[in-house]
């Protein structure tokens, strides 16, 4: 019975450091775990996740959808839309959406960063030289700007479904009046 006793508790020191080993190994592992998962939490931006390119993709043409319908609506839009563009990037690539209090952090952050006169002016001089350039606005003779907005829409920006811009262009009801002096007025300020 003694040496039963004792093969027993042999067999019992056999498992208790088998059940040792296996404790350490698993507690190796877990750290190597915490230590990548550390790694990996370091290197994520700290705004949150970054915003995937599809989605990035997505808000731009939506933005331009939204910005052609405005603009079918009243040709003034188009340049307001055009200073707006970069304005619309940056915010959709600075502000977070993890959270409603990450949403509100990365706002604020982003108009201190983004939307101060210093930035503003020379982003809406450059737009503003971009569109001088881009358009026939300063030939011999000068077109108007609404026939340039309206060209501009019409070869730059895509259709949006189910609208037709050549019908609702010819028939804007935006479109400038002639006044009794000849000069033309604006049915609607901008």
């Amino acid at each position: 019975m003694l040496q039963k006793g004792a093969e027993y508790i042999k067999q019992l020191r056999v498992e208790r450091s088998a059940t040792n080993e296996k404790m350490d190994a698993l507690r190796r592992e877990i750290d190597t775990l915490n230590n990548s998962l550390n790694n990996l939490q370091t290197a994520l931006p700290a705004s949150g996740a970054p915003v995937s390119r599809q989605r990035t993709g997505r808000v731009k043409e939506l933005y331009q959808q939204y910005v052609r319908q405005r603009t079918l609506d009243n040709w003034k839009f188009w340049i307001f839309g055009l200073i707006f563009e970069p304005l619309m990037t940056t915010f959709n690539q600075t502000v977070s959406v993890a959270s409603l209090d990450e949403m509100c952090r990365s706002s604020q952050l982003w108009v201190d960063q983004h939307c101060s006169l210093v930035e503003l002016r020379p982003a809406v001089s450059n737009k503003l030289r971009q569109l001088s350039t881009t358009t026939d606005i300063l030939s011999d003779p000068p077109t108007s700007l609404q026939e340039e907005v309206l060209k501009a829409v019409a070869t730059t920006m895509p259709a949006l479904p189910g609208s037709s811009s050549s019908s609702r262009c010819g028939s804007n009801a935006n479109s400038p009046k002639q006044g009794s002096s000849g000069m033309q007025t604006e049915p609607h300020s901008f």
